[in-house]
């Protein structure tokens, strides 16, 4: 990897749990991860515990947490000792327009209107084109498909959209998101084979890691390890 610190930026809603396996798959290839809430939403810190946060820092498991930085620019962090940044933007276009060059965006949601309108906001008012990744998740038969929210982000239009990614409503995938939540941990050996491979992809194609590499880490991220 790069000496300088990779940036990996995520916008939208429904994303935390996206964020926490890729820290610690990246934890366990070996890198200096940290995650930073600039969302003000705090979903990121409702999902790790925090009787062991202070002052906005949590050290969990190997991933520093910067849990209150909705209305700081990244780089008045101390974050120069990371290698990979995953950054959490939420729809704070303020922050987003603040920030460093991001080796890419991921631009995620799920079918919600009042989650993707709101994201088309952010998208439609980008002053750069990031390369981007999108993902729509919770998706269920009927009327409401992926091309018509699609429609409605243009995120092709607003970014360099790399690739796509559509993952159905899984059992097992939302439970994986609710005990992340609720039970502070890391844990996601449960999940369903499409959301498995999104991570892998992201990892080897997006990152550059070898399959074998990106396999081994994956293994033992999903163990808990």
């Amino acid at each position: 990897m790069s000496s300088k610190s990779i940036r990996l930026g995520f916008i939208g809603f429904c994303k935390t749990d996206i964020i926490l396996y890729m820290a610690r798959i990246l934890t366990c290839l070996g890198e200096n991860v940290a995650v930073i809430d600039c969302s003000g939403q705090h979903e990121l810190k409702l999902s790790v515990p925090d009787a062991i946060d202070t002052e906005d820092r949590l050290d969990y498991r190997g991933v520093d947490f910067y849990s209150n930085s909705k209305g700081i620019n990244t780089a008045e962090l101390p974050v120069k000792n990371y290698t990979i940044l995953l950054v959490d933007y939420g729809v704070n276009l303020h922050a987003l327009e603040k920030e460093a060059e991001l080796e890419a965006l991921f631009v995620v949601t799920d079918m919600h209107r009042h989650h993707v309108v709101p994201l088309s906001i952010v998208l439609s008012r980008l002053q750069f084109t990031p390369d981007a990744i999108r993902i729509i998740r919770d998706i269920v038969p009927g009327k409401i498909r992926p091309r018509y929210i699609d429609s409605l982000l243009q995120t092709g239009q607003f970014t360099n959209l790399l690739a796509k990614y559509e993952l159905y409503l899984h059992e097992k995938d939302y439970y994986q998101r609710l005990l992340s939540q609720y039970d502070d941990i890391f844990h996601f050996a449960k999940i369903s084979e499409a959301f498995r491979s999104m991570l892998f992809e992201c990892v080897t194609e997006l990152l550059g890691y070898d399959k074998k590499s990106a396999t081994r880490a994956l293994k033992k991220a999903q163990s808990g390890g």
